[in-house]
């Protein structure tokens, strides 16, 4: 009788489980390519918090949380400008009708678009490749890994990039349609919406909007979920201690081989990636900015 019992509580537990929801915490792995592949997977999931919570130890990522929640009560009030333009640019994509009126407004302007784009291509792909390296290079957000893979990303795709394929009419009004989709999904019209979200909401709303750049770029023939799917991962150099590890990661996307570095460290037994474990310890060594007032 008690072993029935038993069985039908644990039963009960499970289904009760599986109703609400309930996950384990994401736990980087104890391996430094395991750990590369499973940030690979978070992304190919677009699930952003799990990939936030594989880059640092708990302890850590709970003090980056609690910073954030900080910093935030301290950023500069919004100006009347900045309301404005956020609520009428959200607008355009997630009121009813919006896909029609966006793509209306892409089609008036196409004629001349093209014709100059045609005419001035090279020199708007020189130009946009000198802007974009130096862009990647200024963004001092960026740990050295992603870096070096932004950097490689975006040559592939300006390498890729042609005239064609901003007038093609077919794949801009379904880019169009994904782009209303991803507004209405996130679903922040109103500025302070944006400003008042948690690091955990913000990475939410980012995971959405990464899915949806995953879909445009199924429309145009990028498919970046694949490239992850084929993704290798070795190790090139451990230190004697165990503790430090590079990894070399390689895909091929756009026809174009991707190929990095990723520097591991361990601890307490778990591997991370070391630019996210320094660039989070420097910013909780760096005092918190002073309260500011928004400029008139």
């Amino acid at each position: 009788m008690f072993w029935v019992t038993a069985r039908q509580l644990g039963l009960t537990l499970l289904v009760l489980c599986l109703l609400s929801g309930c996950s384990r915490e994401p736990v980087a792995p104890g391996n430094p390519v395991a750990a590369v592949e499973g940030l690979a997977d978070a992304i190919r999931d677009n699930d952003l918090v799990r990939y936030s919570k594989l880059s640092l130890p708990p302890k850590l990522h709970a003090r980056m949380v609690q910073r954030w929640t900080e910093e935030q009560a301290l950023a500069p009030a919004l100006t009347d400008a900045q309301r404005k333009d956020h609520a009428r640019y959200m607008k355009q994509m997630m009121e009813p009708g919006a896909e029609a009126k966006l793509f209306k407004r892409y089609e008036s302007k196409l004629g001349k678009f093209q014709s100059e784009l045609n005419s001035q291509w090279p020199m708007m792909q020189g130009g946009a490749r000198i802007f974009v390296t130096g862009a990647i290079k200024a963004n001092e957000d960026l740990t050295p890994a992603e870096r070096d893979h932004a950097m490689a990303i975006s040559q592939a795709v300006l390498k890729w990039l042609n005239p064609k394929l901003f007038a093609d009419k077919e794949k801009a009004r379904e880019a169009i349609a994904v782009i209303c989709r991803m507004a209405r999904e996130v679903n922040l019209p109103q500025a302070e919406q944006m400003r008042q979200l948690s690091m955990i909401a913000t990475l939410e709303k980012g995971g959405i909007a990464l899915k949806g750049l995953k879909d445009i770029g199924l429309i145009y023939g990028v498919d970046a979920d694949d490239a992850l799917d084929k993704m290798e991962a070795k190790l090139v150099e451990a230190d004697a201690s165990g503790n430090e590890a590079t990894v070399e990661v390689n895909y091929v996307l756009l026809d174009q081989d991707i190929r990095f570095e990723i520097d591991m460290v361990r601890i307490d037994d778990r591997w991370y990636p070391a630019d996210s474990v320094e660039e989070a310890q420097q910013t909780l060594k760096q005092a918190l900015p002073a309260a500011a007032v928004s400029a008139p």
